[in-house]
């Protein structure tokens, strides 16, 4: 784990994020009601995210009042998990308590302990470690499928209102959909999905399902950091004539979270906090033709959004942050960027995720209203086609210090992937 932040530089942090944290939470709260709630990270949270701690805390209860349990289930180290998770939440983001939820796969009986699913009742809170979500089915279930009493009783605290939230395996593991378990985006283009594989770099995933947290969708972390669009694309595709199938997905990117209130209704909305995006893919219009060689799908929908921008996970609603501006009439660039490493995922301060780069330029750009992207890998080569819809597609822009730092956002944009 890394080292944690000096108290005083947290508290600094704190001062300057509540504002923005009341807006987000206030947001996200309809007639006063939030319903279910989860938090959902993409992985690689800093320390000093006050904004995403602070909302699993607020809405656990609120500093002083949270009781947070910290499910380890996911981790390789559970004892190091929660020491860690421990010392953030109590010294750094005001909880009243943590208790260690230590389901794992070396310690199945505790699934079944009366005295754990006794303080799982008392908890407001929980936040699953990340790992490997394949480790919180294997822990929270019997061979069989049938959920312990332990998993019974945080679902039995969702379902009240206690706050569900977990990062990288511990977001994963959250849907009732198809939960995918391992493999990078070419090797998911070239061979297609697996429910299981020794090859790390497959596509796989288990066609049973997460946790059962939300509906509707297929959840995945380290998204454009890692490049995963071309994995979620494929596997939603596969996938979606299956008993736990959707067309729809989500891919939170990492020091990123979708906190969601309402779950479960029409109500549902999703906001973006963080420092990354989130990009949403729509695959129930698609088309794949099977008489090709190679996979090739066309009119998948894709829309990413950041910081402050809002979803409706019943209606598909896109709300932009009200700090943005419409890119139409104010773009700032002539040509839209290509890409000859289109799911090469790397994140800076200067520097956007390519397929990010490239799908945002469309929106920024004053002559061009498509672009494309090819894999680095050949054998095949795979292109993807992305293009703004006339009278579908929007962009939206907070201007920061240039292109790559600009948050930028956008909604229905077609992409069309081939071999070449």
């Amino acid at each position: 784990m890394a080292h944690l932040v000096s108290a005083s530089a947290c508290r600094r942090s704190l001062c300057t994020a509540a504002a923005s944290l009341l807006l987000v939470v206030s947001t996200l709260v309809v007639g006063g009601v939030r319903g279910k709630s989860l938090v959902l990270v993409g992985g690689g949270l800093d320390e000093m995210n006050a904004e995403v701690y602070n909302t699993i805390v607020l809405m656990a209860g609120g500093r002083g009042q949270a009781r947070i349990g910290i499910v380890t289930a996911p981790s390789a180290d559970p004892a190091d998990s929660f020491s860690y998770y421990q010392d953030l939440f109590i010294n750094f983001y005001g909880a009243a308590s943590v208790a260690h939820i230590h389901v794992s796969v070396n310690n199945l009986s505790a699934a079944y302990d009366p005295a754990l699913v006794a303080v799982v009742r008392t908890m407001t809170g929980f936040f699953f470690s990340g790992g490997d979500q394949s480790r919180v089915v294997q822990s929270m279930y019997t061979a069989d499928r049938r959920e312990t009493p332990v998993l019974t009783a945080i679902r039995e605290r969702y379902e009240a209102g206690a706050v569900a939230s977990g990062s990288s395996a511990g977001a994963a593991c959250m849907p009732s959909a198809v939960m995918v378990t391992g493999g990078v985006s070419w090797e998911g283009l070239r061979w297609g999905s697996l429910t299981s594989s020794h090859q790390s770099s497959d596509l796989t995933y288990n066609p049973q399902g997460g946790i059962g947290f939300l509906d509707g969708y297929v959840i995945d972390t380290h998204f454009a950091d890692r490049g995963r669009e071309g994995r979620l694309i494929r596997l939603l595709s596969d996938t979606r004539g299956e008993s736990k199938g959707t067309g729809w997905g989500f891919g939170v990117d990492e020091d990123t979270a979708l906190a969601i209130t309402n779950v479960g209704t029409t109500a549902a909305v999703a906001k973006v906090i963080g420092t990354g995006g989130v990009t949403f893919i729509d695959v129930t219009g698609s088309r794949e033709d099977t008489a090709q060689r190679y996979f090739t799908i066309r009119d998948v929908y894709v829309t990413y959004l950041t910081h402050g921008d809002e979803y409706n996970l019943s209606t598909h609603q896109v709300t932009f942050a009200i700090d943005k501006i419409p890119l139409r009439g104010n773009e700032q660039y002539s040509l839209a960027l290509s890409s000859d490493d289109i799911f090469y995922g790397r994140r800076t301060a200067t520097t956007k995720p390519e397929f990010v780069r490239a799908a945002t330029s469309i929106f920024d750009s004053r002559a061009e209203t498509s672009t494309y992207g090819t894999t680095y890998e050949r054998n095949p080569r795979f292109q993807v086609d992305m293009a703004m819809i006339t009278g579908r597609s929007e962009g939206y822009v907070k201007r920061m210090s240039g292109f790559h730092s600009d948050l930028h956002s956008y909604k229905d944009m077609r992409v069309n992937i081939a071999a070449i």
